[in-house]
């Protein structure tokens, strides 16, 4: 009942088009119980006593009344659309919007497969209800309840008779809900599984047609469809147990009532018009029970839909704006300091499987769990436009360092200042505006080059957008392009090599022209040589800005004021160039692996000081 509740709460603000379709669904009611009624006039009173001008009045009463219930109908038609199709749109905005509001500690673990699912399948059935299915069933109540009273006026003993199978009917109906709402619960969540399942592979299509693992993603896809199938296939056998039965049992109520009507017609106790009425009437009881079979469909669709898509709108925001609007970041200079930060992912479950017997389970706060420690009492004191380099192995919390600057996830010890401010105190939107980001794993969308180098300055001119171009290197690669800044590039950048996706990424960077700049394996993929062309470009572009740079090429933190080496979350290392190549360590192992010619072995490291693992860029 609460998520019912809950599902026609949506349809408040369009209470004015909610009145109409009820309008329009009260006349067309009361129509359909008074059209029996004018057939019983006209042969009682028209036909039995030979007076044509009843016959002609009531003939054209039925006439128009059913033109003015057309003319209803295509008003409440129209009306409840408009209800269903405004809750759908404010559904979807209230998900889409939330999803932007989620951290990047929600989407660790969320399936984009499952959110597509909810934020299409999910909804539609959801709108399926509200946009049509409810007012059927108000409009089955009504046609039922009232037919019901008409008939026992006119003849209370055959209508008894009648309905000596309904109560048969209602046992039928009643286990069919019963059975239904689960198999519709499973159906829900194993489409959210089938189309996680062929998201992923169109995805990483690139990775499957490299490993030849085209044969095993098809029986993937083929398990999961299967099971689908064979979930469809139980709410089949369901359906077709119940509704045969209820045909029968409605049936039988048409065999007793002209059985019943047929003795008290020839007793002289019931006039044929009355008995063709009542024939008229008994499709007024037996089609809102027919229905309901298919309604309860539709609802037990809405009702277990519903709550996979409240699951997403429940789940907190971990990381937002201080209630009290925040401070301001327009001032930010760009003096960062790290006092004694702990760090740890959460580790939450966002698509606990919903549905069953419990409405519940989709409004029960799910709770995080504790994951390892990846920044361990950390504490550094960066002034502004200092340049700061971080190395380590993997796995030893670069990444998540530089992610908490812009609050994608939130310290769980310690502080995070910028400029004697913890960031938590600034505005979200405002910080991050701050904070230009080069990530580790390119994305750029599926618009021209211009929108992509624009994304974070929408209005900037084209001579702003050509001069980042230009310093990230790929200005002069555009230019030889057709249709150079309008060349719209595929979907997250497929028609860009990985170098240039890094530096059309780059420039998108460099044109927010923000006080910290944070360059996470920026120039990875690139040659040496654009590397170096890159690194003299942006030696212009980090003055004054506090700038992070994340690499494992020491050609890329050359001109670092600092460098700081990380393990197990906490400083092995720090100092300058010079300072940690005089030193034993994971700097000087680092160094002499890059310094070392192609063809000769790398020197071992000095016993005292085991050697590091060199791998890429964690994957955090």
């Amino acid at each position: 009942m609460k998520i019912m509740l809950r599902i026609l709460k949506y349809t408040i603000p369009y209470k004015g088009w909610t009145a109409v379709a009820l309008l329009m669904l009260a006349l067309g009611v009361a129509f359909d119980l008074l059209a029996p009624w004018f057939l019983k006039q006209t042969i009682d009173v028209g036909i039995a006593e030979s007076r044509m001008s009843a016959v002609i009045l009531f003939a054209l009463l039925l006439f128009f009344g059913q033109i003015l219930k057309s003319i209803g109908m295509y008003y409440q038609g129209v009306a409840q659309e408009r209800v269903g199709q405004n809750v759908v749109f404010d559904i979807r905005q209230q998900v889409y919007a939330h999803l932007q509001r989620l951290s990047f500690g929600y989407y660790d673990k969320a399936q984009t497969g499952q959110i597509m699912s909810r934020m299409t399948g999910d909804i539609e059935a959801i709108k399926n209800f509200v946009g049509f299915g409810a007012m059927l069933l108000v409009t089955g109540l009504l046609t039922f309840v009232g037919t019901f009273i008409v008939m026992l006026m006119l003849h209370w003993q055959v209508t008894v008779i009648s309905m000596v199978t309904i109560p048969f009917l209602l046992i039928v109906l009643r286990q069919f809900n019963r059975k239904v709402g689960p198999a519709w619960s499973d159906i829900r969540e194993q489409m959210g599984r089938l189309t996680t399942t062929l998201q992923e592979n169109i995805s990483g299509i690139r990775v499957v047609k490299a490993f030849a693992r085209e044969k095993t993603e098809k029986e993937k896809f083929s398990w999961r469809n299967d099971t689908n199938f064979q979930s469809n296939v139980k709410r089949a056998k369901i359906e077709a147990g119940a509704f045969p039965l209820m045909g029968f049992y409605g049936g039988v109520v048409f065999l007793l009532m002209i059985w019943a009507g047929g003795t008290y017609v020839i007793k002289d106790e019931m006039s044929i018009g009355t008995l063709m009425a009542f024939q008229w009437y008994a499709w007024g009881l037996l089609w809102p029970l027919q229905m309901l079979g298919w309604l309860i469909n539709i609802m037990q669709q809405a009702l277990k839909a519903a709550p996979r898509v409240f699951e997403i709108v429940d789940t907190p925001a971990a990381i937002h704006t201080p209630e009290d609007g925040g401070r301001t970041a327009e001032s930010i200079r760009g003096h960062v300091v790290f006092d004694q930060v702990d760090f740890r992912f959460p580790t939450i479950q966002p698509f606990a499987k919903t549905g069953g017997d419990s409405e519940s389970k989709a409004e029960q706060p799910i709770e995080p769990q504790v994951s390892p420690v990846v920044l361990d009492a950390l504490s550094l004191d960066i002034r502004p436009g200092e340049v700061i380099a971080i190395l380590g192995a993997t796995g030893s919390g670069k990444t998540s360092l530089i992610n908490l600057l812009p609050r994608f996830y939130d310290v769980t010890g310690g502080r995070l200042l910028i400029d004697g401010v913890d960031v938590k105190e600034y505005t979200l939107e405002g910080l991050r505006r701050k904070i230009g980001i080069v990530p580790q794993e390119t994305f750029l969308f599926s618009a021209t080059i211009r929108e992509n180098i624009a994304y974070g300055v929408p209005d900037a001119t084209q001579e702003r957008i050509e001069w980042a171009a230009a310093k990230a290197q790929i200005h002069e690669f555009i230019q030889t392009l057709q249709d150079g800044y309008d060349t719209i590039i595929g979907e997250r950048g497929v028609g860009l090599s990985g170098g240039q996706r890094q530096r059309v990424a780059l420039a998108r960077a460099i044109l927010m022209d923000p006080p910290i700049l944070v360059l996470d394996e920026a120039t990875a993929s690139v040659d040496t040589a654009t590397e170096s062309a890159i690194h003299e470009a942006l030696h212009d572009i980090m003055q004054g800005r506090t700038t992070f740079i994340v690499a494992q090429r020491l050609s890329s933190i050359q001109r670092a004021d600092r460098i700081i080496v990380l393990q197990d979350g906490r400083i092995l290392q720090m100092g300058t160039h010079a300072e940690l190549a005089s030193q034993d360590g994971f700097f000087r192992n680092l160094y002499a692996m890059q310094q070392t010619p192609a063809d000769e072995p790398a020197s071992s490291p000095a016993p005292s000081q085991p050697a590091i693992p060199i791998l890429q860029a964690e994957s955090r």
